[in-house]
């Protein structure tokens, strides 16, 4: 039989491998054909061997259509990007992902940030017609107007989400992505607010497909935080919120804190709660005989 192998990237460090772990065994449950093979690469932050291992069992005991593999980046590149204490250097590690496919032969391949929980069957964003286009994305909720405030000549102030990126590999290395993200980070630190999203829009503005927003279900969309300065965006909005189809939980409290109030905070417990940490974490809290 044919498998139809799908590239999934996620960068993590040990705190957050726990919530990577329920992300892909999110990823997993949804599948629903035989023919689809699901290939994650974990971008290493240091991962002790443990955090290796529990992300592995996590997706070897829910499937058989899956493996897990770990890549380096080597850290030289970002020494002096602008980090923070919301935005760790590892952030930034998805600008030079793509080139680690370089040669493979792999033509396109889904990022997702590790605050993520998917409810739908991922493997739909494959039928997309990418064609010359070098990303499809969720335009980001906060509309905080940043391609004007970096003063960016566009088109469109439209503004995507980095958290969820389906990229194109031939189009993004043909043209060079990285090391121009690379250079306008370096060249203009003062204007840097968000990070490597905003490098990533000032270098990709006008130049990426628009995806529904129920793929990349932010948490100002989720908690009704903002409404959408256009009709039909807030039609999409509402969708989102009842159909969404990746939950991100973009906000500064995440779904495993204690001060998390919102609805959604059952997706990601359902998921963490199947994967070998939680199954660790249980054996360890058994009373001793």
């Amino acid at each position: 039989m044919d498998k139809h192998e799908r590239v999934i990237v996620a960068s993590t460090n040990s705190d957050f491998a726990p919530h990577l772990a329920a992300l892909f065994v999110s990823i997993l449950d949804q599948v629903q054909s035989s023919k689809d093979f699901f290939h994650f690469y974990v971008i290493d932050d240091e991962l002790d061997f443990n955090n290796r291992q529990l992300l592995r069992l996590s997706v070897k005991n829910y499937c058989n259509h899956a493996t897990v593999d770990f890549m380096k980046i080597d850290p030289k590149f970002f020494e002096n990007v602008v980090v923070s204490e919301r935005i760790p250097k590892t952030a930034y590690y998805r600008i030079a992902i793509p080139e680690l496919f370089r040669g493979t032969g792999i033509d396109r391949i889904l990022y997702l940030d590790c605050d993520m929980i998917v409810l739908d069957d991922i493997t739909k964003l494959w039928q997309l017609k990418l064609d010359d286009t070098i990303l499809a994305a969720v335009e980001d909720a906060g509309f905080h107007n940043r391609l004007a405030k970096m003063q960016i000549p566009t088109l469109s102030d439209r503004y995507f989400n980095s958290g969820f990126m389906f990229i194109n590999i031939k189009q993004w290395l043909k043209n060079e992505v990285t090391s121009k993200v690379l250079n306008f980070i370096s060249e203009n630190p003062e204007k840097l607010r968000f990070h490597d999203q905003d490098a990533l829009n000032a270098i990709l503005h006008d130049q990426w497909l628009i995806l529904h927003p129920r793929w990349n279900a932010q948490g100002y969309i989720m908690n009704q935080d903002v409404v959408h300065p256009l009709a039909q965006g807030e039609r999409e909005y509402e969708e989102t919120r009842k159909h969404p189809s990746i939950i991100h939980y973009s906000g500064h409290v995440k779904p495993w804190d204690q001060d998390f109030d919102c609805f959604t905070q059952k997706y990601y417990k359902k998921y963490a709660e199947e994967t070998a940490f939680q199954y660790l974490e249980n054996q360890r809290s058994l009373p001793n005989d």
